[in-house]
């Protein structure tokens, strides 16, 4: 038997103890950060451009973000404020988003994006870092002085360290919002010669920019005409045309689809791996989503789960997550995955359909029997048209999320026998999003 003496073990302790903090993953709950520019841009009448361009945006916060995504969405947010008779509050919460420290893998800071944003009201702003990040090196081991460690326009280290102009007495507590803590951009804290280094950047509106972080929620995140523009905007037809004459978005709040799971993992102790898949989960309801991203992410709900003492909850509400109708582009329905779920739990659950939607035409002008058209397992035509397992009698009222009209998924009826779970890893759209490993929100 190997002995190891008291002094070794003590020493080992410490080395243990000591390292801890540099493998710390720092993060927040990024919905929270755009909330107040949503609220701002809603009273301004922006309509459902505001959590199209807020989803894209907050995901930009997470880990594999790259340095400029953040940037690039408080872009965004400006454009369409611009558009809206220069609104003064969506410009200022979006001067503060630029400025809302990212998630670290590690107890690093966080890079600064290395170019001019394209609106001047940006101009000089950068992330804050959170408290608990070492202010003397980078994500990758990167010193101070090296490259992404001088925000962009400024020709030395930050004083203090993790400053920014709406926080400059140094970084923030981790996992805070900047917007609770201030009200105030900071304009008149910008550093000298920090905006006149290069002039706001001409290229294209930063909405197509803000390139989603990653492959399924941050993908489906992108365009904007995945969402309800108001009949009040230029390019939404008069609420009195007929429905047939028009292709009606139908959206919903879907950050709002998966926060009932995200408490129940959050009691159940899922500590930090619960929101990165609430996050990859809301996304796949957008209409640019794969037809099985939402399936995927109702499987990274279970496979949580499962580690969580097969935790019920979360199983029921991922249940009927997957059943969730998903936003259309146009007054039609959305395809079905055909592909059976890894979990024996979700065999035989499909999305319900919004009541809006056209129930024998889906997106692209599909015929009903057509591929896609009818749910894996079934071999005819959902009746009711529009149905789910968890709401039997018919399609969902538009925008509104079945965890509010029933807290039962239903039972999935011969789909569940139509074919055995799939052996393959179906959904990487969890725990690991924050490390850049896996998909994150968009």
């Amino acid at each position: 038997m190997v002995k190891f003496s008291t002094g070794l073990v003590v020493a080992l302790t410490a080395i243990a103890v000591n390292a801890v903090p540099f493998e710390k993953r720092i993060d927040q709950t990024i919905s929270a950060s755009t909330q107040k520019w949503v609220a701002a841009c809603n009273a301004a009448g922006g309509g459902e451009q505001c959590s199209d361009i807020s989803v894209t945006a907050f995901s930009t916060l997470l880990a594999a973000a790259g340095p400029c995504d953040q940037q690039n969405s408080a872009d965004a947010m400006v454009d369409l404020a611009k558009q809206l008779n220069n609104n003064a509050d969506m410009i200022k919460f979006a001067q503060i988003f630029a400025q809302q420290p990212r998630n670290t893998p590690t107890s690093e800071s966080v890079p600064y994006c290395q170019q001019a944003p394209k609106n001047a009201e940006l101009t000089g702003l950068f992330q804050c870092q959170f408290q608990g990040a070492k202010a003397d090196t980078f994500v990758g081991g990167v010193a101070v002085g090296g490259a992404g460690t001088i925000p962009f326009g400024l020709s030395s280290p930050l004083s203090p360290p993790g400053s920014c102009p709406a926080n400059p007495s140094g970084p923030v507590p981790d996992g805070q919002q900047l917007t609770d803590i201030t009200q105030d951009p900071g304009l008149a804290n910008i550093k000298s010669g920090s905006g006149s280094a290069a002039p706001p950047a001409s290229s294209a509106p930063a909405a197509s920019s803000a390139a989603p972080v990653s492959s399924v929620a941050a993908s489906s995140a992108a365009p904007a005409s995945s969402v309800v523009s108001p009949a009040s905007t230029a390019t939404c037809a008069p609420k009195t045309r007929k429905r047939g004459a028009m292709k009606k978005r139908i959206a919903q709040d879907t950050v709002a689809a998966a926060t009932p799971w995200e408490d129940a993992c959050t009691k159940a102790g899922g500590q930090d791996k619960c929101n990165p898949i609430a996050v990859t989960a809301f996304g796949t309801l957008l209409a640019a989503a794969d037809p099985c991203a939402q399936q995927d992410s109702a499987d990274a709900m279970v496979d949580l789960a499962k580690q969580l003492n097969n935790d019920p909850d979360m199983i029921r509400l991922a249940q009927i997550f997957a059943q969730q109708p998903r936003n259309t582009p146009t007054s039609q329905a959305v395809q079905y995955c055909q592909r059976a779920p890894k979990n024996a739990e979700l065999q035989g659950l499909f999305q319900c359909q919004f009541q809006g939607a056209s129930q024998d035409t889906f997106v692209g002008g599909v015929k009903v029997g057509s591929p896609g058209t009818i749910p894996f397992g079934l071999t005819s035509p959902v009746s009711p048209a529009g149905s789910c397992p968890a709401n039997p009698s018919g399609p969902i009222p538009d925008g509104q999320q079945l965890v509010d009209i029933t807290q039962q998924p239903g039972a999935g009826g011969s789909a569940s026998s139509a074919a055995p779970p799939a052996s393959s890893s179906a959904a990487t759209g969890g725990d690991d999003s924050e490390d850049g490993d896996a998909a994150d929100c968009a």
